[in-house]
């Protein structure tokens, strides 16, 4: 099918016989101050969500002796805080569609700081197994949301980048989760970490609640008089001399009310297709190394501590790499930065295959291996989500994104029981693994349509989705 030509754009404003075109003029008028401050605030949430995801691997051991339980009795509390994820950017997506990415961030903030803070005063594993399921759901709710509110935002010839940054802030949030349990825990405990994890977003909530701006497109989509306003309201903040009887043109792509319904309709089922089985591949990928992978390391000779900065080497790799495919996207498009990434875990898979890490190895050639591992399948992880946000119009956009983690998280639980069957077996086995993955993700991403096109095409040639 072909894409919809964008609206021409014409006098002040951007308007046109049809009403104000707000997407035209927020591709046009540049990085604004407003947007700049929704970024930084959305990466804040964004790096307390990766912080509380990893509290509860760091503590494990000294709950475990708390509780007087096997730490094996932890597989359930994990595999619930996994399925709460894959619920919550399920539930983010559709709370961000139906009452505004805004309320879909500031309700995620509130979920997952309250129900960690709260698993400070658990006395059993049963109460904790609770409590990290629903804050698993608040967890899970953010991702989706930022996607959305950044991806509109923010320029055309920004936006890729800029998501790229918000989410880039999940594996830093876990290196700092690595820091701050290294400090507190020999010192004050598991229980102190669960409070900081849980203050934290609490009081952000707070500056989210002053400073979070919604997105005017959201608020034009929606189309009753109250958010007519609150959009004119937005793009006045935004530098936009928008007066206050403008009417707004309707949106290319727009399909009424959110509902999951239309990511399988005739229009949007092969894209999503693509997207979902290129999220799921790729958190198959990054979700076995996280879970598997120090024992793999340890299991090949390494001591703990060597496997350990392992861990921290693939997630500086995927940050790295992130915020690089941002930049790139922005130039390049997005079909050939994300083809190139997932080549780029195949290689990495064949780089370890041919050169199994022993203790044989240099570490500096391990940690190259890893390095490559981590940049390409983290990375690619990351700026799936940009891509998701640029498929799905406006009305779905937050639910196409949430449905995607969702089917991501199922790659992440999955991980959990095939990485100890590869590990198991042997490494050979799991680098063959990654080298599937990253092949079948680059096949993935040949099913979707709508990339992000480079920069130097002009918005109205862009996909008529985003």
């Amino acid at each position: 099918m072909s894409v919809p030509a964008e609206p021409q754009l014409s006098g002040p404003g951007h308007s046109n016989d049809e009403g104000f075109d707000i997407r035209g003029t927020i591709d046009s008028a540049g990085w604004t101050g407003l947007a700049k401050r929704a970024l930084a605030l959305a990466a804040l949430v964004v790096l307390l969500d990766g912080f509380d995801i990893q509290v509860l691997g760091f503590s494990i051991g000294l709950m475990a002796k708390d509780f007087g339980v096997d730490k094996g009795a932890f597989s359930w509390v994990l595999a619930l805080s996994y399925i709460g994820l894959g619920v919550g950017a399920a539930t983010g997506g559709f709370v961000g569609d139906r009452l505004g990415r805004r309320s879909a961030l500031l309700l995620a903030v509130s979920l997952f700081g309250a129900f960690t803070a709260l698993t400070a005063l658990a006395q059993s594993l049963a109460v904790v197994t609770c409590l990290r399921f629903v804050a698993g759901i608040g967890l899970g709710m953010v991702l989706p949301a930022v996607a959305a509110l950044i991806a509109e935002l923010t320029p055309i010839r920004r936006r890729g980048f800029a998501i790229a940054l918000a989410t880039s802030c999940l594996p830093i949030g876990a290196m700092l989760g690595g820091v701050a349990a290294a400090t507190i825990l020999p010192s004050m405990g598991w229980r102190a970490l669960f409070v900081l994890g849980g203050a934290a977003p609490i009081v952000l909530g707070l500056v989210l609640w002053f400073g979070l701006p919604e997105s005017p497109r959201f608020q034009a989509a929606r189309g009753t008089e109250r958010d007519r306003r609150r959009a004119i309201a937005t793009l006045h903040r935004m530098g936009q001399p928008v007066g206050p009887a403008t009417v707004f043109a309707g949106q290319d792509g727009d399909v009424g009310r959110a509902s999951a319904k239309v990511l399988v309709g005739t229009e949007y089922r092969r894209d999503s297709i693509g997207l979902w089985a290129a999220f799921f591949l790729s958190m198959l990928g990054t979700y076995a190394f996280l879970s598997w992978g120090p024992t793999l390391l340890v299991a090949a000779g390494f001591n703990v501590a060597a496997s350990s900065l392992g861990v921290s080497v693939f997630h500086f790799g995927g940050i790295i790499c992130a915020v690089l495919g941002g930049w790139l996207m922005v130039r390049h498009g997005s079909r050939i930065v994300l083809t190139g990434y997932a080549v780029g875990v195949a290689v990495a898979g064949l780089w370890l295959f041919l050169m199994e890490p022993g203790a044989g190895n240099s570490l500096i050639l391990v940690y190259a291996q890893l390095f490559l591992y981590g940049g390409s399948v983290s990375g690619l992880q990351v700026l799936l989500y940009s891509l998701a946000a640029q498929v799905y119009p406006v009305t779905v956009k937050a639910t196409g994104v949430g449905v995607s983690g969702m089917v991501g998280r199922a790659g992440a639980i999955l991980a959990a029981f095939v990485g100890a069957s590869l590990v198991a077996a042997g490494g050979g086995w799991y680098y063959l693994m990654v080298i599937m993955v990253g092949l079948l993700v680059a096949v993935a991403l040949t099913v979707v349509k709508k990339h992000s096109p480079r920069a130097a095409r002009s918005p109205r040639l862009e996909p008529a989705a985003v």
